[in-house]
């Protein structure tokens, strides 16, 4: 493995779990990864989009298609016990082809070693491009007629059904 500690302050080694999960109600949702390595823990909260948009690279660059987890999509317990808890800045994702794994870098602040790294196995990143669909899918539902998410207690007005 590659000395990471270049790009990052912390690196949490190999992760056997990294998970998207959702904090809040439809509407007024929250998305972080929850990750558990070899040396420590992580909650990386994220946007909706930054979430969607890594599982949307991931796929891409693991050349595979998306499958459904067969896990029920619920909110996130409340449980914030880790040992980082960050808002990601920006993310990165590399390859180690010494190893086969995949290096996501979450990046904390525009401060260039303000990092954690998490070291992913191919399955596993696979598996949580999949699941990140399926949390970022669970929210409003979405109107048939313009896609627009539908308002969480009231009735939505469509433009196009009027």
């Amino acid at each position: 493995m590659p000395d990471d500690r270049a790009y990052a302050r912390y690196d949490l080694g190999v992760c056997a779990f990294v998970e998207p999960e959702s904090v809040g109600p439809p509407g007024r949702r929250f998305f972080r990864l929850r990750a558990s390595g070899e040396h420590g823990s992580a909650l990386l909260w994220l946007e909706k989009e930054e979430l969607h948009e890594l599982a949307t690279t991931i796929k891409r660059l693991l050349r595979t298609a998306v499958r459904v987890t067969g896990e029920p999509v619920a909110a996130a317990s409340a449980d914030t016990r880790a040992d980082h808890d960050q808002k990601v800045f920006a993310l990165s994702l590399g390859h180690d082809r010494s190893t086969g794994r995949y290096m996501l870098l979450a990046q904390c602040s525009d401060e260039e070693d303000d990092a954690i790294a998490l070291w992913i196995e191919h399955d596993t990143l696979d598996w949580l491009a999949d699941r990140a669909f399926e949390v970022c899918d669970a929210g409003r539902p979405r109107c048939a007629f313009c896609g627009a998410a539908a308002p969480a207690d009231e009735t939505h007005s469509c433009p196009r059904a009027n």
